[in-house]
């Protein structure tokens, strides 16, 4: 998966070039097809050593251009757009001037393979930009005309209509087939592209956003830190000269209160200025699955609600993780989930293996979300609890851990039937969970 938008299109760029060399690895299995058909099936007489000769150049700057793409990707060096561009131009100017070539040999416009010309015109307006298509074009006519000037005709093809229909038939079927597959493929490759970098400016903003709250909180920490500090000592002063006073019970309360609150907003900036635990300078450390689970309940407002479920084969599997950042996501999702069930009812949490790593998932009992809810569910500050009960950060902070852990969270409900949150970690289940370095 690819960990930004310049990479992501970088990739893109080296698979469209691997899409070429495959077409043109086609190309020359149906030439070598075609020639074997005349010679053979036809029994019509060609110049072979040239016509070899220009079949092996053709092979040859595939061969050359195959292990140039392969040595790029290997060292994820893949090309710049404008190389990639270029190169491409540069590609079908070749392969133009080889089909030429070999018209030429056999048979010039009487050829009815003349027709393949246009399918490097079709490759240009796909791939390349309008005026570098535009010159593609251009420099095709031109080879066209020499090519009309120069031929050399087959008297196999100008004596026998017959025959030079049905090649003509043949030709045309065949462009169009290829043709076709050419801008099928490309076509879907540019939709599956256009997906991938909407994934990823999609995946830049909330990023971006989270920097930015982050920054937010780390002033306002920065600005409270001190009244915060100041009424903490102050509650707690009170608080020890009420209860020595003898004071009311409600009194003392209050006083309590007070400091819990304190504690309360100290802990909400904590949160909001938390994202992976990697900005944060947190250590990554080694633990099981069950410790991790363990560590999620420790500070879990009601941890008796909550059935965990873990296979005896998976809670001692070690796992390197940036404890706060995974535990932090871990107990937002669960204290949504407890929020949004009963206080009668319990939790369902539970670890399973899911493909190439592991999935923690978390079942509430509450009436569920919405289509609109569920499409919103994530964003920052969306909540659907009553004012002052939730900043609406729980499960933008848990996606945006997963996001950077190199998982993903997926989030089930239905409107009356409770929701379902699956918090996935993309790695191989026997080794660690991403990475320290």
């Amino acid at each position: 998966m690819p960990s930004s938008l310049p990479s992501a299109l970088a990739e893109a760029r080296s698979v469209r070039l691997g899409w070429l060399i495959g077409l043109r690895w086609l190309a020359v299995l149906g030439q070598l097809s075609t020639i074997a058909a005349v010679i053979w099936g036809f029994g019509i007489e060609i110049p072979l050593v040239p016509v070899a000769l220009v079949i092996a150049v053709e092979v040859g700057s595939n061969m050359g251009l195959q292990a140039w793409n392969h040595s790029r990707r290997k060292r994820d060096m893949p090309p710049s757009p404008a190389l990639q561009e270029q190169l491409q131009l540069l590609i079908m100017l070749l392969d133009t001037v080889l089909l030429v070539f070999l018209l030429q040999l056999t048979g010039g416009l009487d050829n009815p393979f003349a027709a393949f010309l246009t399918v490097h015109i079709v490759m240009a307006a796909v791939l390349l930009s309008p005026a570098l298509a535009l010159a593609g074009t251009c420099f095709a006519m031109i080879c066209l005309v020499v090519l009309g000037l120069t031929h050399r005709p087959l008297a196999e093809l100008s004596d026998n209509p017959a025959l030079r229909q049905a090649g003509h038939g043949i030709a045309l079927a065949m462009t169009m087939a290829v043709s076709g597959y050419f801008v099928t493929r490309v076509t879907r490759a540019l939709a599956r592209q256009s997906e991938q970098l909407t994934r990823e400016r999609e995946r830049q903003a909330r990023t971006e956003r989270l920097e930015a709250l982050g920054t937010l909180a780390a002033g306002a920490a920065h600005e409270l830190a001190s009244p915060l500090s100041t009424i903490a000592v102050v509650a707690k002063d009170l608080e020890g000269r009420v209860a020595s006073r003898q004071g009311s019970a409600e009194d003392v309360e209050d006083a309590r209160l007070i400091r819990e609150e304190v504690a309360r907003c100290s802990r909400i900036l904590d949160r909001m200025s938390m994202e992976s635990g990697e900005r944060a300078g947190e250590a990554w450390v080694s633990m099981t699955l069950g410790e991790i689970l363990d560590a999620t309940l420790e500070e879990l407002p009601a941890p008796q609600r909550v059935e965990v479920e873990i296979p005896s084969a998976l809670e001692q599997r070690h796992a390197r993780v940036p404890r706060e950042a995974l535990t932090m996501a871990l107990r937002n999702l669960l204290s949504n989930a407890l929020d949004a069930s009963p206080v009668t009812r319990s939790v369902h949490f539970s670890v399973e293996l899911e493909g190439e790593g592991y999935e923690f998932v978390v079942q509430d009992q509450g009436v569920g979300m919405d289509a609109e809810g569920l499409a919103r569910a994530t964003d920052p500050f969306f909540t659907t609890k009553e004012v002052g009960e939730g900043m609406g950060l729980g499960l933008f902070l848990a996606r945006s851990v997963a996001e950077r852990l190199g998982g993903s969270l997926v989030l089930e409900s239905m409107a009356g039937r409770g929701t379902t949150v699956r918090l996935r970690l993309s790695f191989d289940p026997s080794s660690t969970i991403g990475s320290g370095d």
